[in-house]
Formats: C-alpha cells, sequence, structure tokens
C-alpha cells in the first residue's frame, strides 16, 4: 500500500473514497453512497482510478478498533476486514500538501479538517467524492465534486 505523492493523471475516472464509504463495504451501519458498488467493481477492473488520502487507514482502523474493544466484532473480524479493506486497488495519496486548502475548504465549508482533506484531494485531482457523510457530500456538491449518477456496468 504505497503512498502516491505526486499528481495522479488518468484517463479512466477517478474516485476519492472516504473511511466512511469504505467501511460500509464491510458494516452495516447503513446505506451505501449512490454508486460506490459501481464505482468498486470498476476500480477492482482496472476501469477507473481509487484515491484515498493517507488518513483515511487511521480512521479506519480507529473504526475497527472501536468496534471490536465494543464486541461488535472480534478482534480477528477487526483484523480481518482491515486486511480486506488494504487489499482493495486504492492508491493512498499523502496528506501534507494537502493540508493547506484543506484548511481553508474547512473554514469555508464547516467541516472538519479530517473530512476537508478528501475534499482537497478530490478537487485537487478532478474527482468525484464518495462518502456516506451527509455534511461532507454536500460540501462535495457545492465545490463541484460530489457524487456522480451509479455508473452502468460496461456491456460485454
Amino acid at each position: 500500500m504505497p503512498t502516491v505523492s505526486v499528481e495522479v493523471h488518468a484517463a479512466e475516472p477517478i474516485h476519492v473514497l472516504d473511511a466512511s464509504a469504505l467501511l460500509r463495504l464491510y458494516l452495516a451501519d447503513g446505506p451505501l453512497p449512490e454508486g460506490l458498488e459501481a464505482v468498486m467493481e470498476r476500480g477492482c477492473r482496472g476501469e477507473g482510478v481509487l484515491l484515498v488520502p493517507d488518513l483515511c487507514w487511521l480512521e479506519i482502523t480507529s473504526v475497527l478498533a472501536k468496534q471490536a474493544s465494543r464486541h461488535l466484532l472480534s478482534p480477528e473480524e477487526a483484523r480481518e476486514m482491515l486486511g480486506d479493506l488494504q487489499d482493495l486497488p486504492l492508491r493512498t495519496v499523502a496528506t501534507p500538501d494537502l493540508c493547506p486548502a484543506a484548511l481553508q475548504l474547512s473554514q469555508r465549508e464547516g467541516l472538519s479538517v479530517y473530512d476537508a482533506v478528501y475534499l482537497a484531494l478530490a478537487l485537487r485531482q478532478g474527482a468525484t467524492l464518495l462518502s456516506a457523510d451527509a455534511q461532507l457530500v454536500a460540501a462535495a456538491g457545492r465545490c463541484g465534486c460530489g457524487s456522480a449518477p451509479p455508473i452502468s456496468p460496461m456491456s460485454s
């Protein structure tokens, strides 16, 4: 799971996924963000670029640890989920260069800096942001990188 510290340019669609969206794939904590399954399927087939900021892994690990400490998951289940998530074709992007934009977006959009990092990455990459967080989804929509309608599978 190498960290990408340079700009990602691709002909395929680019999506930024936050921890809440990724965790919804494994934890029944509400509906999946619109289009998430189709985006993941295409990304797994190499037909799109899936990006996460490096802080996403800390957020995911924290949620899984809390789930295990509350006995909602066994420690083994938490480790397996983390491993499954790490096996997804996600490109991890270093956050230091995103911090100035995240600070501005946080102040302008009323987001936590953590959420604003996802938005800053999506804006920098011209990507669509997928999240299960209503406040972040609304901010992404205002900034022009909100969720797109579900992608239909390619015909064979």
